[in-house]
């Protein structure tokens, strides 16, 4: 009985000694919003954010076969470093400029299959390794897996 009186002491004098000023809860300023009149597209465009768009193929592929000097990656662990880069603008194309979060397997395998010389079981194991290098990430639902980047290798050059 003794020890807990001399514990409700202890806490009773950490409490009273604590730094700093008390709590002034006035002088935190209130902002009061009607719930339903924020317009999240114009607050989202004002922030640079894009409005998702679906991403036709044809012009996809278009810009894809106009690249011609395309770089390998320097810093790749995978042993496939063209091919990786070549997923790599296609992620920052379809993320970046349609807005989506993931790109399914049959999209990735029919623009980039005949350019990393792969067909569906290669980019298949292709994905799943630079899944298990936490380099992408597997988003299931849908008619078929998806893949989504990772924002710090969409950075890696």
């Amino acid at each position: 009985m003794n020890e807990k009186a001399i514990t409700l002491e202890e806490d009773t004098e950490f409490e009273e000694g604590l730094p700093g000023p008390p709590p002034d809860p006035s002088s935190v300023p209130s902002v009061v919003r009607v719930v339903g009149t924020m317009d999240i597209e114009a607050s989202s465009e004002e922030h640079g954010v894009s409005k998702a768009s679906e991403p036709d193929i044809r012009e996809l592929r278009e810009f894809l076969d106009e690249i011609e000097d395309l770089e390998p990656l320097s810093n790749n662990l995978s042993g496939e470093p063209m091919a990786e880069a070549w997923l790599q603008i296609l992620m920052i194309l379809v993320v970046r400029e349609h807005g989506q979060s993931s790109i399914e397997v049959g999209m990735i395998e029919t623009l980039l299959g005949d350019k990393t010389n792969k067909d569906s079981t290669d980019m298949g194991i292709f994905l799943d390794r630079l899944w298990i290098m936490g380099r992408l990430e597997k988003v299931y639902g849908g008619s078929e897996v998806s893949y989504s980047p990772n924002p710090s290798w969409l950075e890696m050059k």
